[in-house]
């Protein structure tokens, strides 16, 4: 087990986000934006001035969600993904990406600059690199995208601070955030143009004739005649099907001060996926380190994720962790978010394969467009309807399999291993549960069942929440649900 000072997001330091009011009536507008992270805020910045009732409505404060829990950086340069694109659909399409990650840049450069927000944006070179000869081929493919679109780039055989590495490319004009503080910043701007309701929870969205009825979990009820779902994973099954098309990672970071700071980013390429770059809070520098991304369906005690964190960052850099924290990442088939319409006057922007900064804000763009009824190039790029290819089938089915896999191991053997005697699966009039029994001796039950879609639940023993295995909706000992997509809690009598 690790001792660590703060199982929290660096991020949230020292940042004052004062919350809004919760929902208490009926209300109708034209448009309702669902989540108060870095694609709704992108939407309703984008929208404010448009002349429509718009509404935003956040389970928790906005901004506290996914985007304040990731590495924080803003740039178009992610592992090898132009040669990827490239061969899953063409060099068109992946010049196309290429340039909404750019734009994406630019918008938050933008609003940083005209609203005067404070979240210590800053320019850096940036870092792919490999530790493994054997990828070279890989490198080779990105390279040649880079050339046939003027990038500029250098080949390296070493990185600019001490870290094994066989050979690295170099390139300018990517940036780096706290994505907390400019998230704050996004709501404190546009708060006075549009209505935001926090601690409102979204459980359904139903289509009456020409308009939607969102319910909220106080049961008030929202019509309106536009949806746009921007929470992590939509709150919804249908239409869309998302758990079939998606799946869900994990991410952990770490971060301790450090002496120095560079104005640098780097990432890995591979599965191992290293994440590295400092931050100075205007106080102190420190380094943050994030590695080992997998599928929430494997790795369940996530004690040994953090214990081997730990370690590779005490032989690397020669400290001990300040900061523990992890993120999930909705990832798609083929490395590009859903962002449009699924159904008449309902949208969806979600799968945003690690890079949320770039494409959640790119996502503000391209729905406004949509709505109001604008050209915008990325719509068909990003549409969610876009079409399969043989590979894509091919990764949904691998997607699926995965999934399904740990949906029927996590049935017929729901207490894990490496539980200790506070935690135990237990049928209690009738109905599975899981006990957790904390250090007061005090039992918390809750179902063990996820509302979602009936996975079993497993113990977090970091965070001390129960988690689903499929698709990562998570509550805590209490049965209260904290993420989705689930939107029910578990609670029960003991």
């Amino acid at each position: 087990m690790v001792n660590f000072m703060k199982n929290k997001s660096i991020w949230m330091n020292n940042v004052n986000n004062n919350k809004l009011e919760k929902l208490g009536k009926d209300i109708e507008c034209d448009v309702l934006i669902i989540g108060g992270g870095i694609a709704g805020l992108s939407v309703a910045y984008q929208m404010m001035n448009s002349g429509k009732n718009i509404v935003l409505i956040e389970k928790d404060k906005c901004g506290m969600g996914t985007t304040s829990k990731n590495t924080g950086k803003l740039t178009w340069m992610q592992d090898l993904i132009y040669s990827k694109l490239s061969k899953n659909y063409n060099g068109d399409v992946a010049k196309l990406y290429l340039d909404s990650q750019i734009d994406a840049i630019n918008i938050v450069k933008n609003i940083v600059d005209k609203n005067k927000i404070n979240c210590h944006l800053t320019k850096t070179k940036s870092y792919i690199f490999s530790y493994n000869g054997n990828d070279y081929i890989d490198f080779s493919d990105e390279i040649e995208f880079y050339k046939k679109n003027n990038i500029k780039y250098k080949l390296l055989d070493k990185l600019p601070l001490d870290y094994s590495c066989k050979y690295s490319l170099e390139t300018d004009n990517s940036y780096v955030f706290n994505p907390y503080e400019y998230l704050v910043g996004l709501k404190n701007v546009v708060k006075d143009k549009i209505k935001i309701y926090e601690d409102t929870r979204c459980v359904s969205v139903d289509k009456d004739n020409d308009s939607y009825v969102t319910k909220v979990m106080s049961g008030y009820k929202i019509r309106s005649k536009y949806v746009v779902v921007a929470s992590h994973y939509p709150p919804f099954i249908v239409p869309f099907l998302t758990p079939f098309k998606t799946r869900v990672d994990r991410f952990f970071l770490s971060a301790s001060k450090c002496d120095d700071s560079k104005n640098i980013q780097i990432i890995s390429h591979g599965k191992r996926s290293i994440s590295m770059r400092y931050y100075n809070d205007d106080k102190d520098n420190y380094f943050i380190y994030g590695r080992r991304s997998h599928s929430i369906t494997s790795n369940l005690d996530v004690r040994d994720d953090y214990a081997e964190l730990s370690e590779e960052y005490k032989k690397h850099f020669g400290k001990d962790i300040e900061y523990f924290y992890h993120t999930h990442d909705l990832m798609t088939y083929d490395g590009m978010p859903f962002i449009g319409s699924i159904d008449k006057n309902l949208l969806i922007c979600t799968g945003f394969n690690k890079w949320g900064n770039t494409n959640g804000t790119i996502a503000g763009s391209v729905i406004a467009d949509i709505i109001l009824r604008r050209e915008n190039k990325y719509i068909g790029l990003f549409n969610p309807k876009r079409g399969l290819s043989f590979d894509k089938i091919k990764n949904l089915f691998l997607y699926n399999i995965e999934v399904g896999s740990r949906y029927i191991i996590n049935k017929i053997c729901s207490s894990k291993s490496y539980y200790g005697d506070d935690v135990k699966i237990e049928y209690i009039n009738g109905k599975k549960c899981g006990v957790y029994i904390d250090k007061k001796g005090d039992r918390h039950v809750v179902s063990n069942i996820c509302p979602h879609m009936k996975c079993n639940l497993i113990f977090n023993y970091i965070d001390k929440t129960w988690d689903c295995p499929c698709h990562a909706s998570r509550f805590d000992i209490d049965g209260k649900v904290i993420n989705g997509p689930s939107n029910y809690d578990i609670s029960v009598n003991d």
